[in-house]
């Protein structure tokens, strides 16, 4: 299966995000995607909540680590505590895990992966922005969109805390502005 075949989504949330993934996870055909979430959670929980979406989803979910295979049908948690980009190596896109220090005060960060796919083909990979507080992945998801890529932001009217998604918005970085629901139509509409 090469690239061409499936598309990668990032995913950078916070408060209030766990129900909205699982509802994506669920709804996404897993056949075309894999999916990347950096979510700000500790790392006693990041394990414990991949295998909750494992055995609740129809996707493969693990927390990421060093050198796993990007690939349709699988969904990678950043581990907490820990960083997670994505690169690429020997034709395969591939995660990689680092232990620097948190940027914006958030280990996993969402700027940190997210600016990890800058050199990469924009039509490959779709930033998403959940519900969250602070503004980490602003910054990159708006550098993302001015290269090109095709960028998404959770709604007001489902998020918990409007504040990641609101900030992205408001900095003109955000190409579409969905629900879940609607986030899930979009993709499966891709293939």
């Amino acid at each position: 299966m090469t690239t061409d075949d499936f598309k990668i989504i990032l995913i950078g949330s916070s408060t209030g995000a766990l129900p909205v993934i699982e509802q994506l996870l669920n709804g996404i055909k897993r056949e075309f995607f894999s999916i990347l979430i950096a979510q700000h959670m500790p790392e006693s929980y990041t394990g414990m909540w991949a295998e909750r979406l494992n055995n609740h989803t129809p996707f493969d979910v693990m927390e990421g680590f060093e050198g796993a295979e990007i690939l349709p049908q699988k969904a990678f948690i950043a581990p907490g505590n820990r960083h997670m980009r994505v690169m690429y190596n020997s034709n395969t896109y591939k995660i990689a895990i680092t232990d620097e220090p948190p940027v914006k005060r958030f280990k996993p960060s969402v700027d940190v992966l997210f600016s990890s796919v800058f050199g990469f083909e924009p039509s490959l990979f779709i930033p998403v922005i959940l519900t969250g507080m602070c503004d980490d992945g602003v910054d990159s998801i708006v550098d993302l969109h001015k290269k090109g890529f095709t960028t998404i932001a959770q709604n007001k009217e489902t998020s918990v805390v409007y504040g990641m998604n609101k900030e992205a918005i408001e900095r003109g970085g955000i190409d579409m502005v969905f629900s879940p629901d609607e986030m899930v139509a979009y993709f499966n509409s891709l293939f």
